[in-house]
Formats: structure tokens, sequence, C-alpha cells
């Protein structure tokens, strides 16, 4: 598993220096495709950027793989020089534990956080959405995100505040006492801003958020917070004792300037986002106290439980052995285009092993092909319970007599075991997890008047898979 990192995070650089490389999700996206598509020896790329940190993760074939910080300063249009000393790179298994903690919470500024693990899967999925991601990396990403709900489920993280949000209100209410019946203006309605929002209306503020336009019944406001308009924020400022910013605006949505001519200034600035939202002259005016993201985590860094460092390791076993499979499949099979096969299901015997929302999805289609599907799951999530449900953990034997298999569990274990056990009795398997442990993959069905087509990508192509079955049936349409 030749993968390799390179973190900027809050640690060794300041916020000046990481708002020049901070990314929005389309950005990351568009750049960790641009970075696989024109980098020899790169065959996936993946980008987070978050308020404290952005990281570069790589997936490269054989050989030394390159040095990732130097490649996205030079994709993103940045000297490396100024960022020479700030970068911290991981190769191997290094890389893959440190995504481990950072989903975790255990390298954030705000200790435990719980939002960077939904910040994780967001950066892959914006790779997978724009073609940069491999399934190395996908595997890598899964394996980081499992271990942290985990942690997150078994392990309390106590003492700290679990957002930057949470946070803030935390120091506005050591600067200002209590909030309840205090005026706050919040910039941005955002993920983080509604947060912020959220928290401090339940702290006993009266909350206005700005929105730059409002679409009933689409526009998410927090519930109890009026509305102004982003031009008028200024104006909306002048009442405001707490103002909060959160967008991901590459400009000021305050400037010292429009901010100083206020009649009434509030006393209390915080800065959420990264790029910086307040310009910073704005806290050095006389009775106003302005704080960003990097005071905000100030303070508190604790040890790792030992209960931690069990489950990442758990966790990374699972991917060591994903990888000694993978590497034991001659390259040629890794990469051989996959032959369409179509089949009659009509009272064929299916097994499904798992009881998801995937595996609900993939019944669907096998039933409606005939199939008949016995589901081997210790719980359905689905509507009403399936005709032929074995509701209890998979055992071996229960793919006897089965035309097809599909493994699509939560747990890699089970995939895997699954997978083996349809090989070892000739039974084609798609394993929803890993491309690599697959005899049959399973399609996107177009279906028209007396005609079926299915399409399948190279593994990591889901954008193209999708595009590509939306124009199939569009054209099966205008057959029919």
């Amino acid at each position: 598993m030749n993968i390799a990192m390179a973190g900027l995070d809050y640690a060794l650089a300041p916020i000046e220096l990481r708002e020049r490389l901070s990314f929005t999700k389309s950005q990351a996206g568009e750049l960790a495709a641009h970075i696989r598509e024109t980098r020899a020896g790169v065959l996936g790329c993946v980008l987070i950027s978050t308020c404290n940190r952005t990281e570069i993760y790589l997936s490269c074939g054989e050989g030394e793989a390159p040095d990732p910080a130097a490649l996205l300063c030079a994709a993103a249009g940045q000297e490396h020089a100024p960022f020479s000393h700030a970068f911290v790179t991981r190769r191997g298994e290094d890389a893959a534990r440190h995504l481990c903690e950072v989903a975790a919470g255990l390298k954030s500024q705000i200790w435990g956080e719980d939002q960077i693990v939904s910040q994780v899967k967001t950066a892959i999925a914006a790779a997978r959405e724009f073609g940069g991601a491999d399934s190395v990396l996908e595997t890598l990403f899964r394996t980081a995100v499992s271990a942290a709900k985990e942690v997150k489920t078994n392990v309390r993280l106590t003492g700290v505040s679990h957002s930057a949000a949470q946070r803030a209100v935390e120091v506005l209410e050591r600067e200002l006492g209590r909030l309840e019946g205090r005026t706050a203006l919040v910039i941005g309605n955002g993920e983080m801003g509604r947060l912020a929002a959220g928290l401090l209306r339940d702290a006993g503020c009266a909350v206005t958020v700005t929105l730059r336009s409002y679409h009933h019944g689409e526009t998410v406001v927090p519930r109890g917070c009026a509305v102004a308009p982003y031009e008028e924020r200024y104006a909306a400022m002048e009442w405001a004792q707490v103002l909060v910013s959160a967008t991901t605006s590459p400009h000021f949505t305050v400037t010292a300037e429009e901010f100083a001519a206020l009649a009434r200034r509030p006393a209390v600035l915080v800065d959420l986002a990264i790029p910086r939202d307040i310009q910073p002259e704005a806290g050095a005016l006389e009775g106003v106290r302005l704080f960003n993201v990097d005071q905000l985590g100030e303070g508190y860094r604790p040890e790792i439980p030992a209960r931690v460092g069990e489950i990442i390791e758990k966790h990374m076993d699972r991917l060591r052995q994903w990888a000694g499979y993978r590497e034991r499949i001659p390259a040629g099979e890794q990469a051989a285009p996959r032959f369409p096969l179509f089949i009659d299901l009509r009272g064929r015997r299916v097994v499904m092993v798992g009881g998801g929302a995937i595996a609900c999805r993939r019944i669907s289609v096998l039933q409606s092909f005939g199939a008949e599907v016995t589901v081997v799951a210790p719980v359905w999530k689905g509507r009403g319970e399936p005709e032929r449900w074995l509701a209890r953990p998979y055992e071996k034997g229960d793919l006897n007599g089965a035309l097809l298999a599909v493994a699509a569990t939560d747990d890699r274990a089970v995939n895997r075991q699954v997978g083996e056990d349809a090989r070892a009795l000739g039974i084609p398997v798609s394993v929803a997890d890993a491309q690599e442990e697959c005899t049959f993959f399973f399609p996107a069905v177009c279906l028209g008047d007396g005609l079926v087509a299915g399409v399948v990508s190279d593994g990591v192509g889901h954008r193209r898979t999708a595009e590509a079955a939306k124009a199939i049936r569009k054209t099966l349409e205008e057959l029919a």
C-alpha cells in the first residue's frame, strides 16, 4: 500500500499561512482530480480542508511516491518555500494511522471534536465525485471513519468542547457572563453558522442569521432565529452585542474600515472561518475583542486513552489484511475491464449478506428481475421484513445452492469472509466495500421497452457511472 500524505495544521502553521491553502468542498474535489489526472505515478488523491488543517493523501504506483506537500503547493499555485517547515509528511502505515487519529478528533485543535469525522467523509466524497479517489484511498478513508465512529461510541473524551462553535459559546460566556437576553448576529448559514446560531439561541441569545438568498421550504434556518439579508449585515451589527462569522467566502465578510464606521459595534467578535472572515485590524479597535479559531482551541491537550489506541490498532489490522489480500492479486487482474454478462434470475437463489441501506437497494433490483433473495443479517433496516430472512450473523454454509452472492454489511471482516467462501464455492460474488474481492460487479441498471442496459466503472468513477446511466435511461425512454 504505497500511500503518502502531507499535513499543514495549526500546530506548525499559523492561520495566516493555513488560509492560503484552504479550499471549499468542490475546490478540494476538483484539485484532487487534477492532481490524479496530471501527475504521473499518482493513482488517487484526496484533500482534507478544514479550519484547522489542510492535508493531501496520495495513492501511488510502484516506486517512490512524490513529495505530497510540493505537489499540493504546485497544483494550488503557491510557492512551496514558505510552507516547507510547516508541513509534516507521513508514509505507509504512519499516514494511515494518522488519518484514523484525525478522524477521531485526536489531532484537532478542539480536542475530541465531533465535526471532523464528517469532514473526513466529505473529503473522500468530494474526491470520489470529481474522480480523484482510487480503491486504496476509498478503503483507507472508510477505515478511518469506521475507527472514529467506534471511538466516539465507546470512549468518552471528557473535559473538552466538541466543536469550534461550542467552544465559541463558552468563550463568549467567559467574556460576557450569562448570554441570556443578549443579542447576536451570525454571518453565514452553512453547517458551522447554523450550529453556532443554534447554540447561541439555546444559551438565551436573540439571534439573527444572515442569508445571501432565501427560498421558502428550501433554506434551513435554525429554529427561533431571525433572518437578515447578507447585504445588510453592517446595519444588523449595530444592534448586536455579539458577532460570529462562519462562511466559506474567500474575502473578508467584515472589513476593519466598515466595522469602525458603525455607530455602535458588537463588543465581542468570533471568527470561525478559514480563510478568515473578519479583518484582524477590527479586533484592535477600542472596546472590541476578536477571537479566531486558533485562539478558541488553546489550552486543553490530554493523553489519548488506551482504549482509543486499541480501537485504532484493530482497524489498522483490518486495513493490513485488505492490503495483503490486494497485493496477492496480479496487477493486470486488478485493472482488467469488466465483461458484461446478462443472466436469467427468475426463481434462482441469491444470497444477500447485510440488511442496511446498500443491501436494501440491491435486493430491490434483484427482486425486480425475479430472483429469490435470501437475506442473512441480524438486523433489517428496510421497510417490512424480507420473505426469506435469516435473522442472525452470517455463517459458513449460507451460500450453498446460491447462483449469486452479495456482501453488503458494515463489517469488513464479514464481507471479506463472504467473498472468500463464495470464491471457494465457485459462486460469483459482489463485495460492496472492496472491488478487488468481487468476481461480479453490481451495475447501475437501465430499463427500457424490452431493453436492459447495465453500467459499471473501474471502481472509482462513480460520478461518471451515474452520468452514463442517466444518459442511457434517457435514450431508452426515447426508443420506447
